[in-house]
C-alpha cells in the first residue's frame, strides 16, 4: 500500500470517526427513550425492543417526559411521541399529514401496496364515500347486513345446539368478510369464494410484507420487494382483484348505457357505485379494484378484530348476557332495524367502547408526518420529515376513568346519564380521553358503518347463539409493536339457542 493511499484512508477513517461523535453527541431537543447504547452501531435492538415492548417504552418516555413529546425508536425509524394532552392541539394541523404518513409506515408507493396507497388517493373519494354515502345510506343496507348475517352465522358457528368449539377470529373474519362485502361489492360478489378469499387475505399478507421491508434499507426497498415472498403474493392479489372487479365494474356501466337508451334506469347501491359515480361526478381518476382493497384494509380486518374482542370480553363477563339480550328484544322487538334501534342499544354501545378502551387497535393514534417544522403552542418544536403520533395512554389513566384496568361494561352506559355527557359517551365519539377512531378531522370517517355492522352481529349472535370461554385456552391481546390485536388463536365454545325473536 503506498503512502498516499494510507494517508488517504486515515483520513477518511478519522473523519468518519469526527462525524460519528458529532452524531452521537449532538444536543436533541426531544428525549430519546430507546436510542443506541454507546457502541452500538446500528439500531437492531432498539427496535426489537420496540417491537416486543413498545408499550413499556411509551410509559417509560411519559415518566420521562410527562409533558413533552419524546422520541422512541420504533420498527419503521424514530417516532415522535407527543402527550396526549396535545391531541386537541394537533388534531387538524396543516402540516401533519397523515397521506404522507401512510406512504412511510406502508410503502404505499410500491407495486402490491396499492391497497393502501388508494386509501390515501389526493381525490380524498374514498373518504368521502366512507364519511357521506357509507354514513347516510346505512338504513338502505341495513337490512341486507341482517340477512347476509344470520345466512353466514349457520356456515361458520354452524345450527349445532351442543358445545362446539371455533377459533373466534377465524370465524368472524369469514362472517365479516360475508357482511362487509354485501355493502361494498353487493349480493351477488359477497358470495363469490374467490373475493372472499382475496378480501379476507389480502391486508394479512400485505401487512406481512410491510414487516419484512423495514429490515431493508429505505434505497434498497424498492429493488428487493421483486423477490420477497409476500410481497410478490401482495401484487398477485391485487392482479387478482383487478380481474375480478373491473369486468363488474364495466358490465354496469354497460347495463347503466343501454338502460340509459331505452329510457329505463338501473340502481345499485352499494360502494362500487359510490365510487364510481363520485370519481365521475368529480372528473378524477381511481384504481377501482384497490379501492375495494383498501376498503378491505380499512374495515374488514380492523371491524373482525374489534368484534372477536368485544365477544372474548363479553365471554368473559358473562353477567352482562342477560341484559344485552333484553335490551336487543326490547329495542329491535319494537322498533326492527332503524337508525333509531341502533342508537338505542345504549347497553350494547356501552359495552363495544368499554372494549375499544381497554384494548385499542393501537397504543397510539393520530399518525402523522411532519411536511414542515411544526411549533406548538409551548415552544416545542417538532422537526420536519418526522413521523409523529399521539399516544393513546389516557385509556388506562386512573385520572380519567375509575379503575381504568377493569372491564366495565356499564361505564359508558352510566356517563350518557350524566350531564352534558351523553354525547361524549358515545362509540362513534372520538375524543382525547377515548381514540379508538383517532381524534379530529381525520377520525376514521367509517366508524358510523363500523359501529352500526358490530350492532347488528351482535344481536345476532347474542340471540341465536350462547358462547362461553374454553378453558385453557388464551384471551390475552396479541402486542406487536404499536398494535393490540385480538388473540387469533383464542377459541370459544358455542352452541346454538333459539332466540326470542326473529330479527
Amino acid at each position: 500500500m503506498s503512502e498516499n493511499t494510507l494517508t488517504s484512508s486515515c483520513l477518511i477513517l478519522a473523519a468518519s470517526a469526527v462525524l460519528l461523535c458529532i452524531q452521537w453527541f449532538k444536543p436533541q431537543p426531544l428525549i430519546m427513550v430507546n436510542g443506541r447504547k454507546f457502541g452500538e452501531l446500528s439500531n437492531v435492538r432498539a427496535k426489537r425492543d420496540f417491537t416486543f415492548g413498545a408499550r413499556q417504552l411509551i410509559e417509560k418516555g411519559l415518566q420521562m417526559s410527562p409533558d413533552k413529546p419524546f422520541r422512541i425508536m420504533g420498527d419503521v425509524g424514530e417516532l415522535h411521541i407527543l402527550p396526549p394532552k396535545y391531541a386537541y392541539e394537533v388534531r387538524n394541523h396543516d402540516k401533519l399529514s397523515f397521506t404522507m404518513a401512510a406512504f412511510k409506515w406502508f410503502y404505499a408507493h410500491l407495486p402490491g401496496f396499492e391497497g393502501f396507497r388508494e386509501g390515501t388517493n389526493e381525490s380524498h373519494i374514498m373518504k368521502l364515500v366512507a364519511r357521506h354515502q357509507l354514513t347516510h345510506q346505512l338504513t338502505l343496507v341495513t337490512g341486507a347486513v341482517s340477512e347476509e348475517c344470520a345466512l353466514v352465522l349457520e356456515d361458520v358457528y354452524t345450527d349445532d345446539s351442543e358445545w362446539h368449539d371455533i377459533t373466534a377470529k377465524d370465524a368472524n373474519m369469514k362472517l365479516m368478510a360475508r357482511i362487509t362485502s354485501r355493502v361494498f361489492l353487493g349480493k351477488e360478489m359477497c358470495r363469490n369464494p374467490q373475493w372472499l378469499r382475496i378480501t379476507s387475505t389480502y391486508a394479512v399478507i400485505a401487512f406481512r410484507a410491510v414487516e419484512e421491508l423495514r429490515f431493508w434499507p429505505a434505497w434498497l426497498r424498492p429493488a428487493v420487494q421483486w423477490f420477497m415472498p409476500h410481497c410478490t403474493e401482495s401484487r398477485a392479489l391485487v392482479q387478482e382483484a383487478r380481474d375480478l372487479i373491473n369486468p363488474l365494474l364495466e358490465r354496469r356501466r354497460a347495463e347503466k348505457a343501454e338502460a340509459e337508451r331505452t329510457g329505463e334506469k338501473v340502481t345499485y347501491n352499494d360502494a362500487v357505485e359510490w365510487l364510481d359515480g363520485l370519481a365521475r361526478e368529480k372528473g378524477v381518476g381511481y384504481d377501482p379494484a384497490c379501492a375495494q382493497l383498501s376498503l378491505s384494509v380499512a374495515a374488514l380486518h380492523s371491524t373482525t378484530d374489534f368484534f372477536t374482542q368485544v365477544m372474548f370480553d363479553i365471554a368473559q363477563n358473562p353477567e352482562l348476557v342477560e341484559p344485552l339480550r333484553e335490551e336487543i328484544i326490547s329495542v329491535l322487538g319494537k322498533q326492527g332495524w332503524s337508525k333509531n334501534s341502533l342508537y338505542n342499544l345504549k347497553l350494547m354501545d356501552s359495552v363495544l367502547k368499554e372494549s375499544q378502551r381497554l384494548k385499542p387497535i393501537s397504543i397510539a393514534s393520530m399518525r402523522r408526518f411532519t411536511t414542515h417544522d411544526v411549533k406548538l403552542s409551548d415552544g416545542v418544536i417538532l422537526p420536519k420529515n418526522k413521523l409523529t403520533l399521539v399516544s393513546a395512554h389516557q385509556h388506562w389513566d386512573p385520572e380519567h376513568y375509575k379503575d381504568p384496568l377493569k372491564f366495565d361494561g356499564y361505564r359508558f352506559y352510566n356517563m350518557r346519564r350524566e350531564p352534558g355527557k351523553e354525547s361524549k359517551a358515545q362509540l362513534v365519539s372520538a375524543t382525547p380521553d377515548h381514540m379508538g377512531f383517532g381524534y379530529g378531522l381525520l377520525a376514521c370517517p367509517g366508524r358510523f358503518f363500523a359501529s352500526e355492522e358490530i350492532k347488528i352481529a351482535l344481536s345476532h349472535n347474542l340471540l341465536t347463539y350462547d358462547f362461553k370461554p374454553v378453558e385453557g385456552s388464551s384471551m390475552e391481546p396479541r402486542k406487536y409493536g404499536l398494535n393490540m390485536n385480538a388473540n387469533p388463536t383464542a377459541k370459544l365454545s358455542v352452541r346454538r339457542r333459539e332466540e326470542e325473536i326473529t330479527i
